[in-house]
């Protein structure tokens, strides 16, 4: 399995997006009536987000949303008040990760998701990551989340844009806290925090590596 990656910035790439949103949330899932129909919702901070897909052999198999906070503002804020991590601190939320059906079991959502991370330390410089979660059966954070390091921020809530879904919980992860324990004799033993973070300082060396050796403008 070949599995690369690409942010959706041609027209065929975001009809990737939308036909992936139709395979899970409506085909499969059916969470959505209509993948179209999300302009008031999930996509009204499309004019800054960032969709970064996962092709299998050429082929569409996932995708995950970034969001970098602007004056805009990020999609969990209307959960939670979030005005006290935004100080001093760069913010990313993560959303609408999504594999197809016949690919899951493969790891591709993890890779997904390790890409999001690349691509928001290299893009954004980020301190935080966010993102809105369906909760465990106990109404919890889900185990894989913990284990990174995310932490709730409020009790769950029902997700009406989602109908027949578990309730959400929308949950931070300190950056540096994560890469912190990577490091550590303990957390060295922890596979998803050695897969995220680490290597984690490679991904800003490269891209200074990279700036280093770019030809002068002029």
């Amino acid at each position: 399995m070949e599995l690369t990656f690409a942010v959706a910035r041609t027209e065929a790439e975001h009809a990737d997006v939308l036909r992936l949103r139709e395979a899970v949330y409506v085909a499969d899932q059916g969470r959505l009536a209509d993948a179209g129909d999300t302009a008031a919702t999930f996509d009204r901070f499309d004019a800054h987000a960032e969709y970064i897909l996962g092709y299998v052999d050429g082929t569409a198999a996932g995708t995950v949303k970034v969001v970098p906070d602007s004056a805009a503002g990020l999609p969990c804020d209307d959960t939670v008040d979030i005005s006290e991590l935004r100080a001093g601190n760069r913010l990313v939320e993560f959303g609408h990760l999504m594999t197809l059906p016949s690919m899951r079991h493969r790891e591709i959502g993890m890779a997904l998701m390790r890409e999001a991370v690349i691509h928001s330390a290299r893009e954004h410089d980020m301190t935080h990551i966010l993102g809105d979660f369906f909760v465990d059966d106990s109404e919890g954070l889900r185990s894989f989340y913990k284990e990174i390091g995310f932490f709730a921020l409020h009790e769950p809530y029902e997700d009406t844009r989602f109908k027949g879904a578990p309730l959400s919980l929308v949950a931070a992860l300190d950056v540096t806290e994560a890469v912190r324990r990577a490091r550590t004799e303990e957390g060295r033993k922890s596979r998803l925090l050695q897969y995220f973070f680490g290597d984690y300082d490679s991904y800003t060396a490269k891209e200074a590596e990279n700036a280093d050796t770019a030809p002068a403008a002029g």
